[in-house]
């Protein structure tokens, strides 16, 4: 799959140039987002107690047991029944370990010098040799006819490809990475058509909480956000009148009444509101903003409705949940990371922002209860990925209504430091 290769992920009957050409109003907006580091919570480490020939013992903490076993065998010519992998406490997964790399090298180091291997990287080291999440460019254009009706959707997503640089053959539709949260949408688009584009860069890419939603979904519900105000509309109320899928909808109002949508923010605030999917899970996020004392962002309260289908332990979504707001603010306003001659530039906190504890705003949960009984066809969600998605539309369609401003690039303060 060569680099450039554009792949069409959607593409309805109806023509979508036609379409277009045909509408009483189009819009075009362009919506970029950086590479953007874990920098999980724990440091990569990996401990290796390792005897030539006879066993290998390893404690790490990794998301990938299995791909963790099979690479030890890999590089000590052990059996499976003489190598123990022995999964820690994560202190953040976030993607970054489902990576291999630093058992590898621990597992190298102990079989070098033949003793216990003890392996922590600096943080520096954390920053500087990540997978970040894939920078991304993506176009989007969107008619509507005289009553604010969509005409048709063209949406096309530029990235370079995870798996593409692991070496995979890609499918017809490309790498999933690339479409994540822009496919089979339940919104009444008229004609539609998606597509992704490979993008070559020597700068490594990985999974990141969310994947590829975390992109599209900001791009995607920014520009529903901003058809909306072209079509004079309310954001609810636009989205409510062109969803066509009921969970969606259920989804939508169980935001919006937790934030008492209807009854309007206080003076000197304004409301975002956004929908998407990931992992099998529907959620809608209310975000609520203000300005502080500089003229920046200041995020007051979030809520959060999200359908997984089935909810096992209730507070273990809400912890979920509200550590992916988290992370979501930090992304949005924050993350980027960027290179000069091949060196990354943030390499400590001190050069990449984190939203201290007195900045984090109230998050409300509203887990949405089955209709009926349970569908066992369908399958379960998950719920540690999904407080991401959903939070950079929202804020961007907030301070769009506080501002006039619209975000189309994030991050919103891209250098920012601990020292702001």
């Amino acid at each position: 799959n060569p680099p450039g290769t554009r792949y069409t992920v959607e593409r309805s009957t109806a023509d979508v140039a036609t379409a277009l050409a045909s509408s009483a109003k189009t819009l075009e907006a362009v919506y970029s987002l950086p590479y953007v580091a874990h920098a999980c919570m724990e440091v990569l480490n990996c401990t290796v107690d390792y005897q030539a020939g006879v066993r290998c013992e390893v404690w790490a903490p990794t998301q990938v047991a299995k791909g963790a076993l099979q690479l030890v065998m890999l590089l000590t010519g052990l059996a499976a029944n003489q190598v123990t992998v022995h999964v820690t406490q994560l202190g953040g997964g976030l993607g970054r370990k489902a990576e291999l790399d630093f058992i590898g090298q621990a597992v190298q180091v102990a079989m070098a010098v033949g003793k216990p291997v003890k392996l922590m990287w600096p943080r520096e080291e954390d920053f500087g040799h990540d997978q970040y999440r894939p920078m991304a460019l993506v176009r989007a254009r969107a008619g509507l006819d005289a009553s604010g009706h969509i005409t048709g959707w063209a949406y096309r997503h530029v990235s370079p490809s995870i798996l593409g640089q692991r070496g995979a053959v890609l499918p017809a539709t490309g790498d999933s990475q690339g479409w994540e949260g822009s496919k089979d949408l339940p919104y009444n688009f008229g004609a539609r058509q998606v597509e992704w584009v490979s993008h070559t860069a020597p700068v490594p890419v990985g999974y990141w909480r969310s994947v590829g939603a975390s992109i599209n979904t900001f791009a995607v519900e920014s520009m529903i956000d901003e058809l909306a105000a072209a079509a004079g509309q309310d954001p609810l109320a636009f989205r409510r009148a062109r969803l066509t899928d009921p969970r969606w909808l259920t989804v939508l109002e169980a935001a919006a009444s937790a934030a008492n949508w209807l009854g309007g923010p206080a003076k000197g605030t304004a409301r975002g509101i956004a929908i998407g999917t990931a992992f099998n899970t529907i959620v809608a996020q209310v975000v609520e903003v203000g300005k502080t004392s500089s003229g920046t962002v200041k995020v007051n309260r979030v809520w959060v409705a999200i359908d997984a289908t089935l909810t096992v332990n209730p507070l273990n979504v809400e912890a979920q949940i509200i550590g992916g707001v988290v992370h979501a603010i930090n992304a949005t306003l924050y993350g980027r990371q960027t290179f000069v001659n091949g060196v990354a530039q943030a390499r400590n906190f001190n050069k990449s922002r984190m939203i201290r504890l007195q900045e984090m705003p109230a998050v409300a949960v509203t887990i949405v209860p089955p209709s009926g009984p349970m569908d066992r066809s369908k399958p379960i969600g998950g719920v540690g990925e999904l407080g991401v998605p959903t939070f950079a539309p929202a804020l961007a369609s907030a301070w769009a209504r506080l501002t006039g401003q619209r975000v189309r690039t994030l991050p919103f303060y891209p250098n920012a430091t601990m020292s702001d």
